[in-house]
């Protein structure tokens, strides 16, 4: 079937007349056997600061794939948001994607580790740079983004569109139906991050409650409870090891040939837990990983922390529009107010989470006032809402929070699944089938009678 390129050309600040004119890179992907009853369906995708079409477009052929097998008789609208991917202008920066930028890595396994300074310095580097080029960086943000997906539908004389969102794409799907709900057929929000939900990285009450899951998910499983009991004592034990004595590994060098090195505190440890619990196919090892580490087994760390250190950050993100949209949507938010700390339960959390307010970057950014209204959407526009148990940021909390105001959602909840649905569940896919057949009736299908449970691995537990 047809694909069409082209660029959506719209003002770099909607709210100045006068403002000059930034193009967003578009990709329409029309039917094989359209049918005009099924509206089209505009993906909003996640990030901050993602880029759906990849670089050099890299990503366009598996939107054609999932058109044709996934969304068929609908056409697809893919694009990437202002400011990223192979929009101009980009507010890439270069001289932050090395990943071992942003953890503490060395050369030398004694000293010279990366610190917040340096991930500082070069953010500040970024900065200067586009305000030089003239940028204006207050009006990279999700309001103005909201706009943009208006502006798109008018461009493609639309009426009726369905709002595909993915994570931050669904706090983007919201603020569009709230600023422009007339044209919104429906929306598909597949791990929710709603408005009122800020810095959901510096929460230890919105964490807890995912790794509690986790830990309640071993102990019902026989097999795991009797390889690995009492888990949520051992990462407790962990947390302390690591903290008195944090231990450096050697990894892997994806970019030369010297070796380097990782220091593992009980802070990293648990940015490494939670980066692999955002991949499904991750989650079965967990279990061995804490209680293998809790033994001392500490060369176990490696292929997780090459995992988290060459993960999708930074290099598949424009980090300058990631950050200017975290920057300007809590603008006049205080790094104290986010910061939630726990002298309860989760008391273990409050040094993993104060780390963050060590990397506020915001301090430093060009914001005006806020950008983001931070009130719970109230809509009736009909939305199916999709959530995994074990998603460490987009919590199931989250997604009751947004279904709260959504008074036409249908929420649905995926105990042993992480980090967006639709990427490893084909009944995620079977209820978005049948919602957007019927989006005011709540979707049943027979896959719902049989929930996964969470598998995990015992071989050479401990």
């Amino acid at each position: 079937a047809r694909t069409d390129c082209g660029w959506l050309i719209v003002p770099e600040d909607w709210n100045t007349a006068d403002s000059g004119k930034i193009k967003i890179a578009v990709a329409v992907y029309h039917a094989l056997e359209p049918d005009d009853s099924s509206p089209p369906v505009v993906y909003l995708a996640g990030g901050p600061a993602f880029g759906p079409l990849g670089k050099q477009g890299k990503y366009m052929n598996s939107w054609r794939w999932t058109a044709d097998n996934l969304l068929p008789g609908h056409k697809l609208i893919v694009f990437d948001q202002r400011g990223i991917g192979l929009g101009q202008p980009s507010l890439a920066c270069p001289e932050m994607n090395d990943p071992t930028l942003w953890h503490p890595i060395s050369s030398s396994p004694d000293q010279g580790f990366s610190t917040v300074e340096d991930v500082h310095q070069a953010f500040r580097n970024c900065m200067t740079e586009h305000l030089e080029a003239g940028r204006q960086l207050h009006a990279y943000n999700t309001r103005q983004s909201a706009h943009d997906v208006e502006a798109l539908r008018r461009a493609l004389e639309l009426d009726k569109i369905v709002l595909y969102g993915l994570s931050y794409g669904t706090r983007l799907a919201l603020t569009v139906m709230d600023l422009h709900p007339e044209h919104i057929e429906s929306a598909i929000l597949d791990s929710v991050y709603p408005p009122q939900v800020i810095g959901a990285y510096n929460d230890a009450n919105a964490l807890g409650p995912v790794l509690d899951r986790l830990f309640d998910a071993c102990a019902t499983d026989p097999d795991c409870a009797e390889a690995y009991p009492d888990l949520r004592g051992r990462l407790m034990q962990v947390m302390q090891q690591l903290e008195q004595e944090p231990v450096t590994i050697e990894i892997a060098n994806m970019s030369g040939f010297d070796p380097i090195y990782a220091r593992v505190d009980h802070r990293m440890f648990m940015d490494v837990l939670r980066e692999e619990m955002y991949q499904i196919a991750r989650m079965p090892n967990l279990p061995m990983l804490i209680s293998g580490v809790s033994n001392g087994q500490y060369w176990r760390l490696k292929q997780h922390v090459e995992n988290s250190v060459y993960g999708h950050w930074p290099s598949s993100y424009s980090v300058g529009a990631n950050l200017a949209v975290r920057c300007n949507d809590d603008a006049g938010v205080n790094a104290s107010q986010i910061l939630s700390l726990n002298n309860g339960d989760y008391a273990y959390l409050n040094d993993y989470v104060s780390w963050f307010d060590d990397y506020d970057f915001c301090k430093f950014w060009p914001t005006r006032a806020a950008s983001q209204n931070h009130s719970p959407v109230v809509s009736d526009i009909p939305s199916l809402i999709l959530a995994g148990g074990l998603d460490p940021v987009t919590t199931v909390e989250h997604a009751e929070q947004a279904a709260e105001t959504l008074s036409n959602s249908h929420l649905f909840v995926f105990p042993a699944l992480g980090h967006i649905q639709l990427r490893s569940n084909d009944c995620g896919w079977k209820l978005v089938e049948q919602f957007l057949s019927n989006p005011s009736a709540r979707p049943s299908h027979g896959c719902l009678e049989y929930p996964r449970r969470s598998a995990f691995i015992i071989a050479g537990g401990s």
